[in-house]
């Protein structure tokens, strides 16, 4: 516009002319004239051409005024400036700018805002800076090779029972080689609910592939990796079933499984039909399987190839077949070991070990049997509790003595056999009386008194606490403090008196024989 207002004044043109011709101010326009006289473009006058000509188009007509911030630079432009190199670097070598931000240097850091350092870069021109690109190969299959899963929202649905929002998911399965899709929807992503998915798709396709590809949900992955995933147990014994292997991919790599990645907003508009209606969720699936069969036979957009007849020409004689048995469903379990060795499962309680305190175990559990495991290590196996009477559930070794079975007395006795006969007898006589770990306990602590005391010792006091008809623990340890405080001081201790049965004011029967009138007569006249 510059340019067009002196060139009008300087072929002639009044301002009221250019100010009709271009429809601009005046002010505008004597302004521009000022400049031009000052640039030698216009004569004083103010019309006609000037002694100098105006510049080559696209050339500005007049200089740009000097911005006066350009010299200027912030503190924080400073710094940042004083580690350009390093910045760059770090951008080179494909780091987000946010995690150079973070890894900034700890004066650099303390003095510079995010923003900040955002606008150097874009004042820098290095904002862009970005390592090579990565060439992703193409992903291409064999035919029966692999099936590709996903999960994705589908929608929310109000549940009929409380009124609150629902998620609805769709897990989408997409043949590698056919791309022939499949869906499923489910209410939750955990284990049983994600292999008996699985397992449909098995019945629908006919056959079992070589592989499955998925991310690292924890229904399958315990822990992603980058090599080598830890995968669950359940998952693993589900696959060894069916014959196949969890390829589950590096973190955060989605283009690996880009067959699939597409799927799910695919799927939100195949729902569009239903104009937001929701009946349940069996009928949502059928409508979507009869939209997803509509389009396995119509061309894919990638391969131009109709899904439904490469799979059934030249996929579908390539897949696995079914195993004659079906797979025996599993539940799965986490939880941490409590300070009592003891991990809960299905409202019982399985002894572990209190090595294993604080620790998270896996636990797997059928019909009959419950399976415990410490990442893939297997520690223990139990036959599944059903009594509601029995909370929880040990093998012996996990046990402390005297919790033992006392059905196995056997070994009490034979252990305190070798400690002396009156031991034997003593531990005898605490068995007999039936109280189940009231006298286990006071067995294992006579028994566990050899770590202070002689055998022989041990023996006496037992000896002595018969003598009283004593079956208490505390008796037979005090008999063995009292004969070591009186070998210490060089005495002898009184010996113990048998108990007497009956009162002590009580007479004998024979006392009273004599005083019974013709007792005496009778019996000798018996014996006559």
């Amino acid at each position: 516009m510059d340019r067009k207002i002196v060139e009008l004044l300087m072929s002639g043109a009044s301002v009221m002319d250019i100010v009709a011709s271009l429809k601009v101010g005046k002010g505008r326009i004597k302004k521009l004239r000022d400049k031009a006289k000052a640039g030698g473009y216009l004569p004083p006058e103010g019309r006609g051409a000037g002694p100098v000509a105006l510049p080559a188009y696209p050339a500005a007509v007049f200089p740009d005024n000097e911005d006066r911030r350009s010299g200027r630079q912030s503190a924080e432009h400073q710094k940042l400036e004083a580690i350009r190199g390093w910045i760059e670097g770090r951008l080179e070598a494909g780091w987000d700018p946010i995690t150079v931000y973070e890894e900034l240097p700890k004066e650099v850091l303390a003095e510079v805002s995010r923003s900040s350092f955002y606008r150097y870069l874009a004042r820098s021109g290095i904002a862009s800076v970005e390592g090579e690109g990565r060439v992703i190969p193409e992903i291409a299959h064999d035919p029966g090779e692999a099936l590709i899963l996903d999960w994705g929202k589908l929608c929310h649905v109000p549940d009929p029972v409380s009124g609150r929002k629902r998620i609805a998911w769709a897990f989408i399965g997409v043949m590698g080689y056919s791309r022939r899709r499949l869906v499923r929807l489910v209410w939750r992503m955990d284990v049983e609910t994600t292999l008996r998915a699985v397992e449909s798709m098995f019945r629908e396709l006919g056959g079992v592939p070589r592989k499955i590809t998925i991310d690292n949900p924890k229904c399958i992955a315990l822990t992603a990796s980058l090599y080598e995933p830890l995968l669950n147990p359940v998952a693993e014994r589900f696959a060894g079933h069916y014959g196949f292997f969890w390829e589950c991919l590096p973190p955060r790599e989605p283009q690996m499984k880009g067959h699939v990645e597409k799927q799910v907003p695919y799927m939100r508009r195949l729902r569009q039909s239903r104009d937001g209606a929701w009946e349940s969720i069996e009928a949502e699936e059928a409508h979507l399987r009869g939209k997803v069969e509509l389009a396995n036979g119509k061309p894919h957009g990638t391969t131009r190839r109709r899904p439904a007849e490469v799979w059934e020409t030249e996929e579908k004689s390539a897949m696995k077949r079914l195993p004659a048995l079906e797979y025996a469903m599993e539940q799965y379990s986490e939880g941490l070991v409590r300070r009592d060795g003891y991990v809960r499962f299905d409202s019982r309680y399985y002894a572990v070990g209190a090595g294993l305190t604080g620790k998270m175990v896996t636990i797997i559990a059928d019909a009959k049997q419950v399976t415990i495991y410490r990442e893939s290590q297997l520690l223990e196996v139990y036959e599944r509790s059903r009594d509601p009477r029995q909370m929880k559930v040990a093998k012996r070794h996990h046990l402390k003595p005297w919790e033992q079975s006392l059905g196995e007395s056997g070994f009490y006795v034979e252990r305190a056999g070798r400690l002396g006969p009156n031991v034997s007898q003593w531990v005898e006589e605490v068995l007999k009386q039936g109280q189940g770990f009231v006298d286990t306990r006071k067995v294992w602590g006579v028994l566990s008194l050899d770590k202070r005391y002689a055998a022989a010792e041990i023996n006496q006091a037992c000896g002595q606490a018969l003598a009283l008809r004593s079956t208490s623990y505390r008796v037979v340890e005090r008999f063995l403090e009292n004969a070591k405080y009186a070998a210490a001081q060089g005495v002898a201790l009184p010996p113990i008196q048998p108990t007497v049965s009956g009162h002590k004011y009580a007479r004998s029967i024979a006392e009273y024989k004599d005083l019974l009138p013709g007792i005496g007569l009778h019996k000798e006249e018996g014996h006559a």
